[in-house]
């Protein structure tokens, strides 16, 4: 069995069916934090625009593929020389 191949889950460039099988990524889930943007805006008494909400979600992005890098980094680092052994 080939263990250093990645699973089709974690197939990084099946964007689409990693989106579909990943229930945090959907229209729903982006809705609710869209409606959460709007009563954030309004409880400052600010304005909701789409370019604001693209700018906050864009910000959340670039979090998460951080962590993502890390914990593919530290991965990486674990078992580089799996083969060696």
């Amino acid at each position: 069995m080939d263990t250093n191949r990645f699973k089709a889950s974690h197939d990084f460039s099946n964007l689409q069916k990693n989106l579909h099988n990943n229930p945090g990524y959907s229209v729903e889930s982006y809705s609710q934090q869209v409606k959460d943007y709007i009563n954030d805006m309004k409880s400052k008494n600010q304005e909701a625009t789409k370019q604001g909400f693209m700018t906050q979600t864009k910000k959340s992005a670039k979090d998460v593929w951080e962590e993502i890098q890390e914990m593919a980094s530290e991965a990486w680092e674990r078992t580089k020389d799996y083969e060696d052994e």
